[in-house]
């Protein structure tokens, strides 16, 4: 913390986040004024699972309610109780902007990056999705929950046992209600290759070198995790 009382605010994706008091204070982005409007409706329809937006400071930086709880990179730690409480929050999040004009046409709103890294537990409840950054946008509900399911479950080579993996996978879907847990498995291989694209767009090599890796281990291990959570029981 330095001489003004701001304590750095690490283990996110945007630089010069702090915490001030009880307040979070976050640099402009490109869709700030969209991510605004989306926390005053979610304000004004009574989701409590986001910061509350207090303002601009005289920096022109984001007044954000301070959320206290446990976040985690470490999504083997989360139980399988708190992996179903945070498929609920996210369910409850995006039947908030379903069907509204913040959604322009789409399903719902996204919040563009969910895992436990940019989620707040009390306990083993979920209590809020923070880090509203420019990745909110318009679009199908499935994309949200894709990502979700890779960061929550671990998806991937270093996600342990393919079994937990898939069990984990499954929580997350049936908490949420997702009838067909193969489509957000489809969501995900779909995201990777759309991530290597860009990447390669951009010449990002080392970036594009990753997500290969991550669709070759989709591409081997796909049809062993559909099999496992189709013959997972509900809310396993």
């Amino acid at each position: 913390m330095d001489g003004s009382g701001e304590k750095s605010l690490t283990g996110g994706t945007t630089p010069g986040v702090v915490r001030i008091g009880d307040t979070v204070r976050r640099p402009p982005h490109d869709r700030w004024e969209y991510v605004h409007s989306v926390l005053r409706h979610l304000e004004s329809v009574g989701f409590d699972g986001a910061p509350r937006l207090l303002g601009v400071d005289e920096r022109g930086r984001d007044i954000l309610s301070y959320v206290d709880g446990m976040v985690t990179n470490d999504a083997a730690a989360l139980s399988d109780a708190e992996l179903a409480g945070a498929a609920r929050l996210i369910r409850r999040f995006h039947d908030a902007t379903a069907g509204t004009a913040l959604a322009a046409g789409e399903e719902v709103v996204l919040h563009g990056d969910l895992g436990p890294h940019n989620t707040v537990f009390a306990g083993e409840r979920a209590v809020a999705l923070i880090d509203w950054d420019d990745g909110v946008k318009p679009g199908p509900r499935v994309r949200d929950v894709g990502h979700a399911v890779w960061c929550f479950a671990d998806i991937g080579e270093g996600g342990g046992p393919l079994g937990r993996q898939a069990h984990r996978a499954k929580v997350l879907c049936d908490a949420y209600g997702w009838a067909d847990p193969g489509e957000v498995l489809d969501e995900l291989t779909a995201r990777f290759h759309r991530a290597r694209a860009e990447h390669l767009a951009h010449g990002r090599t080392k970036a594009v070198a990753i997500f290969a890796g991550y669709i070759a281990w989709m591409d081997a291990h796909l049809p062993t995790l559909r099999t496992l959570m189709a013959a997972a029981p509900p809310g396993c």
